[in-house]
């Protein structure tokens, strides 16, 4: 009997051992529902893993691969957390093998890579592999038509869905779609314009090459439409999509805006920013990719003054854009946050765009999804504050209890409290502004910032390019789990 054993032994021990071998990028990516409420803002977009994780994963799509191009990448890595970790990152290009490099990032520090120092194609995408938690990570692409910076996934999605998009003749919009995982993936594209849904059939059941990109510029397929949402779904797979989207300033608008999907919709939406001036345009773009029509409110807070709530109607399978210059209860130059809600249960997904020509000290455009959880804190990786970017951080608080926030900046190792900003009152509903050059010794060419609070918050970055240079980002803070 003991001998009969021992191959069937054999055979489990073997299982088990390649079991645990499997590759590293698919077990650091697990997306299993999790128990805790803290777990669940990773669903609810990017955020750090706790500290305890023996490991993490970040994704990182949206880059062109070559210097000077129009959006060179880096990935920057902000670690908020009391031990050094290591970062390992891969760099994928379309059809060409990867680069390999690691970086040391020490405990409060920050680490960045450039990506076409690495390899060089049209087209990048990244992975970037820490030994531990509380690290974000964020992908900055800088080239002629400005800055834009956006989060990198902590997680990829089968489903990825964007409100914002434009394919008319002074625009291009190109999707990078990225499968960080051995298998291929097959992936369909629905698009939904001004004049209805097309889905091409160029782009139903496509292939996307394991641990391998595609890019698929939206123009050649949906053409010269002012409003195009997407919907990516993958059959079989998990992925992670980004926009580029830029305007060549033929007609009006000029800049770049590099922007992270949305792998859901969401019930509740956060902007702890916001601005309508003349010459300053923003635009809230719901989408509702549903079979039922969503029934949306607007809650409005002003800086100076009251207004009353926005409802609207999103039908189904369509979008509808908020003007907030076109409404009366919105002010001109009065600086406000935003918080949008489903009343009816149909969930939305939802981004703020915003474009300029110099109005308000600000040039280029800008786009982003809101935050879609509260959290006590979050980190900000990729900042600037010197002779060519100006930063700002807006920290809203929408809860009913007022917060205190302290905003630290992490630098050689060291968490330092931003002079000013300790224990800053935050009342309930209210919002607060804060110029960084305000309080940090500048030129700050690398300023990686952790925001704290009693209560639950949002935080929002904006990036300001000076000197009359074009350049405008817009994007929440990662969030962080207690």
């Amino acid at each position: 009997m003991s001998g009969r054993r021992i191959p069937a032994i054999v055979v489990i021990v073997l299982l088990l051992v390649a079991g645990g071998a499997i590759d590293r990028w698919a077990r650091s990516s697990s997306d299993s529902m999790p128990d805790d409420p803290e777990a669940a803002i990773a669903l609810a977009g990017p955020a750090a893993a706790p500290a305890s994780a023996r490991s993490s994963a970040w994704y990182c799509a949206g880059s062109t691969g070559k210097p000077d191009a129009v959006a060179d990448g880096t990935v920057v890595i902000a670690n908020a957390g009391v031990r050094p970790l290591r970062a390992d990152v891969a760099v994928l290009p379309i059809g060409g093998a990867a680069g390999q490099t690691s970086v040391d990032v020490a405990a409060n520090g920050r680490a960045a890579v450039h990506l076409a120092d690495v390899v060089q194609g049209d087209y990048l995408s990244a992975v970037v592999e820490l030994d531990g938690g509380d690290a974000v990570v964020e992908l900055s692409t800088t080239g002629p038509l400005g800055t834009s910076v956006t989060p990198c996934a902590s997680t990829a999605s089968p489903t990825w869905y964007f409100a914002e998009g434009v394919t008319t003749r002074d625009a291009t919009e190109v999707l990078l779609v990225f499968n960080p995982f051995p298998e291929d993936a097959v992936v369909d594209f629905s698009f939904t314009t001004e004049e209805g849904q097309v889905t091409p059939q160029a782009l139903t059941g496509l292939s996307v090459q394991g641990r391998g990109m595609a890019a698929i510029n939206v123009g050649d397929y949906v053409q010269r439409r002012e409003a195009v949402a997407a919907a990516i779904s993958a059959r079989t797979g998990r992925l992670v999509v980004s926009r580029l989207q830029f305007f060549d300033g033929s007609v009006g608008r000029k800049g770049l805006a590099v922007t992270l999907g949305i792998p859901a919709p969401e019930p509740l939406w956060y902007f702890a920013d916001g601005l309508a001036a003349d010459g300053l345009a923003e635009r809230f773009q719901v989408y509702n990719p549903q079979q039922s029509e969503a029934q949306v409110e607007l809650a409005i807070g002003l800086d100076d003054g009251q207004a009353e709530p926005l409802r609207i109607t999103v039908p189904r399978e369509s979008r509808v854009s908020v003007v907030a210059n076109d409404e009366s209860r919105v002010p001109k130059g009065v600086g406000h946050s935003v918080v949008l809600r489903s009343t009816n249960g149909v969930d939305v997904v939802v981004e703020r765009s915003v474009d300029s020509a110099g109005a308000a000290g600000r040039s280029g455009v800008g786009s982003s999804p809101g935050a879609r959880a509260t959290a006590k804190g979050w980190v900000l990786a990729a900042g600037q504050a010197d002779e060519s970017l100006d930063e700002f951080v807006a920290v809203s608080n929408p809860g009913p209890t007022p917060a205190r926030i302290t905003v630290f900046q992490l630098a050689d190792g060291v968490r330092r409290e931003v002079p000013g900003l300790k224990d800053v009152e935050l009342a309930a509903g209210a919002r607060t502004v804060v110029r960084l050059a305000d309080h940090v010794p500048v030129p700050a060419a690398a300023l990686s910032l952790l925001v704290t609070a009693t209560q639950p918050v949002v935080t929002e970055r904006l990036l300001l390019a000076q000197g009359g240079s074009l350049g405008m980002s817009i994007t929440p803070g990662i969030a962080l789990r207690d």
